[in-house]
This record gives C-alpha cells, structure tokens and sequence, in this order.
C-alpha cells in the first residue's frame, strides 16, 4: 500500500522549473507549449506530445472582430510600405549620394502645430503594430511581434549607416565595408518584412500580401503604378486632404499587380 502511495506520488511530481535562459525570448505559446509538454510527460509517461502549429491558421470570417478591423483597414498600407522599401529605399542604396534620403526616414519634426512623426513610424511600423496588438498570438500576433521588433532594429540601423556614409557635400565616398552593411541592413529589413507577411497571410488564410525577393530582383508589382500613386495622392491631399488622398492608394491595389518592378 505504501509503496502505491509513493509511486502515484511520483508520478504526480510538478514538471522541472524552465531556466530562465530558456523563457528569455520565447513568445507565450512557446512558453505554454513547452509548460504543458512536461506536464503531459510527468503525467502520462510515454506518452507522444504533438507540437503546436507555428500559426494556426484562420479565415477571414473566423477572426476576432478587432483583427478582422484592423486586418481591412491596414493590409493595404503594409504592401504600399513593401513597395516603398524596393521602388524608394532599395533604389538609393548604389547612390551614396541619396543616402541622406534614406537617412530620412526615420527624422520627425517638433515645430509646434507642425509637428510630425518619421516616414518609418508613418508607412511601416504603425500598421504593423497596430496589427500585431489586434492579431491573437496564436493566430500570428508572436511571429507579427517578432518580426515588427527585428524590422524596427535593422531599420533604424541602416538609417543610422546611411547618415554616416552619406556624401552629400562630401567628396569622400563610404567604404566598401560601409557598403556592404548598409546592404546588410536593408536584407535584414526585407526578410523581417516578409515574416511579417508570412504570419499575417497564415493567420488570414490569404495570400494577398506579396512579399520582397532578394535584392528586389523580380518583384513582382509595378513601379510606374507606384510612382503614378505618389503623385496622385500628393495632389489629392493638396486638394482635400488625407481622406481624398486614399482614393488612388484603393484603386492602385484593386488592380492586376503582378507585373514587372521596372514597368
């Protein structure tokens, strides 16, 4: 009878406390999946634990409101964002000359009434965090976050690369190894961007976001569409504001897209 005792005793033993190395960094459900391993393991012993998806994978119609909300509201302006690290960022990067343009990105002004936040806080990483808040962590919002966080490090990096290599009004061109990192810097940008659209594209069951090949090359939407964008919303806003601005940015992406970037 004792001996019963202690074996059922035994087998009820709390799993083993995860070290803290192995939680830093680690999204909830990874923590969780993890968590509930070991109990299944101390409680039926051999038994076979199945992993949990990576993203599990909804449809629009099965989206929490809030997600299925921000999800029409911002896709749209996450491929626009896409689109302008290759047609306007990419495109500056064999012109160390430009590199002040790519500096920019991430300036904002204090002036008042005429205060503004970066183009980089504007076009990219207000969308996604707002869809990654709105998206539930198994459903994309821990892999969303992941690569909002690696996005917003490499960009602010190649920012920070481009203001110093920049030679406007400096004869001295950058180094190759300046070069390189700021191409680098770019890449790092454009894989977070895609796991981004990856997680997003799952945890929608859509394949509507398109992601950035290596070195742009084949992209697969157009840059005069793009370009004719730019231009259309700016004189839109002169006209009558961001709201009026929009109208060409939904017509742009309502349209066949699958053309060549130099086109």
């Amino acid at each position: 009878m004792l001996t019963a005792v202690v074996a059922a005793c035994l087998a009820l033993r709390p799993p083993p406390a995860l070290p803290a190395a192995a939680l830093g960094g680690a999204g909830r459900r990874a923590v969780l999946n993890t968590v509930g391993a070991a109990l299944v393991g101390g409680l039926l012993p051999g038994a076979v634990v199945q992993p949990a998806a990576a993203v599990e994978a909804l449809t629009l119609e099965d989206l929490p409101p809030k997600a299925l909300s921000a999800y029409n509201q911002y896709w749209p302006a996450l491929q626009l964002a896409a689109d302008s690290y290759v047609f306007d960022v990419y495109d500056l990067l064999d012109n160390p000359g430009r590199w002040d343009s790519i500096a920019a990105l991430t300036e904002s002004s204090d002036i008042g009434s005429a205060a503004s936040v970066s183009s980089l806080e504007r076009e990219y990483l207000t969308p996604m965090r707002i869809l990654t808040l709105s998206f539930p962590p198994d459903a994309g919002g821990d892999e969303m976050q992941e690569a909002l966080d690696k996005f917003q490090a490499s960009a602010f990096r190649l920012s920070a690369q481009a203001r110093r290599g920049q030679t406007t009004g400096n004869v001295a061109q950058p180094s190759v190894e300046e070069v390189a990192a700021v191409l680098k810097s770019w890449d790092d940008g454009r894989m977070s961007i895609n796991a981004f659209f990856d997680a997003l594209n799952t945890g929608t069951s859509t394949t509507r976001l398109v992601g950035i090949p290596p070195k742009g090359s084949g992209y697969p939407r157009s840059k005069k569409l793009y370009v004719q964008l730019r231009k259309d919303a700016a004189l839109c806003r002169n006209r009558g504001g961001e709201v009026r601005a929009t109208t060409p940015t939904l017509t742009y992406l309502t349209q066949t897209l699958q053309t060549p970037r130099d086109t």
